[in-house]
């Protein structure tokens, strides 16, 4: 066989079950007729370097980088393969699932709980024409930019990420929904200015009271809940998700629906696709606000005021 062949396995070496997970399926990649190298490492940053450098190394040889584990984990990873696709350097992603949230391989409808079936399905990917899907490129006030694949969570959402997020021992959807009752108790609707441009050009501006704001590439959040249920990753727009003010008995009473997707029927419930958007807390004309954080994939970005926009058909995809 000619070309490249090498496939990284990007993975929480401190995780058994990512560490499991990676050995199943190198040896799924290696029957397939690739050479899988497993990449991890004791830090964030560490595995973020180690994984540009041996992309930057191996250019010619990496047919693709797997990620094994959860949205974090897709996260890192993103970073880096957008750094070198402006760079050149284009290698698709795979992905198989072994974190606590899951809501790109929900929304791609990759198997979470079953390494053999996720591992194939690289290997179809990698023998099929590419697919690609958008990105949202996310520029926040300390300056730092990244790319997210599947939601910017800017309200009442984001601290929520921000206590599950502290709470290892959970399961990811159980520990959102019990991270949300504990925000609830003091639930207070943020004022935003925000502003927007829908994909036929037309630009927006809004001051609005809100509990929840998403600007979202896919359809769930917090390991699975669906915010969006008709989110499409490659059609070159996301959607801005808005709740209005309610209170908490209101906010309790319209979670089933949120649950079973029928949610944006109702009045508080505002749904608005954009191709870019900002978003400040209101009064502070531009400046970083104190304690509003943005949240992407579930880890922390950085603090408001924001800046997103799609990046269309920016990533390369085996699923």
């Amino acid at each position: 066989m000619s070309g490249p062949r090498e496939i990284l396995l990007v993975h929480n070496g401190s995780s058994r079950a990512a560490r499991d997970a990676c050995e199943r399926t190198a040896g799924i990649l290696r029957a397939g007729g690739y050479r899988p190298r497993a990449l991890a490492a004791a830090t964030a940053q560490e595995l973020s370097h180690d994984l540009t450098a041996a992309l930057r190394a191996g250019s010619q040889t990496v047919s693709a980088v797997v990620a094994v584990g959860g949205d974090g984990m897709v996260h890192l990873v993103l970073q880096s393969l957008h750094t070198l696709r402006d760079q050149g350097i284009a290698v698709p992603l795979g992905l198989v699932p072994a974190g606590s949230g899951n809501d790109l391989a929900r929304f791609h409808g990759v198997a979470s709980r079953d390494v053999e079936r996720a591992a194939g399905r690289v290997l179809r990917g990698l023998e099929s024409p590419p697919r690609a899907m958008d990105l949202v490129h996310v520029t926040c006030a300390d300056g730092t930019r990244h790319v997210c694949a599947t939601a910017v969570c800017l309200g009442l959402d984001a601290r929520v990420n921000a206590r599950a997020n502290r709470w290892h021992r959970i399961r990811a959807s159980a520990k959102y929904t019990a991270a949300l009752a504990v925000d609830l108790v003091r639930l207070r609707a943020r004022c935003y200015d925000l502003s927007w441009t829908s994909p036929d050009g037309r630009p927006h501006t809004a001051r609005r009271n809100l509990t929840l704001l998403t600007f979202a590439n896919t359809s769930s959040i917090g390991g699975g809940l669906r915010i969006v249920p008709r989110a499409d990753a490659r059609d070159g727009a996301a959607e801005l998700f808005m709740v209005s003010d309610v209170g908490p008995v209101t906010f309790v009473t319209s979670l089933p629906r949120l649950r079973l997707g029928t949610h944006e029927l109702l009045p508080e419930v505002a749904v608005e696709p954009a191709v870019a958007a900002s978003v400040a807390v209101a009064g502070t004309g531009g400046r970083k606000s104190r304690g509003d954080t943005a949240y992407g994939d579930g880890e922390r970005l950085g603090p408001l005021p924001v800046s997103l926009r799609v990046l269309p058909a920016s990533l390369d995809v085996l699923f």
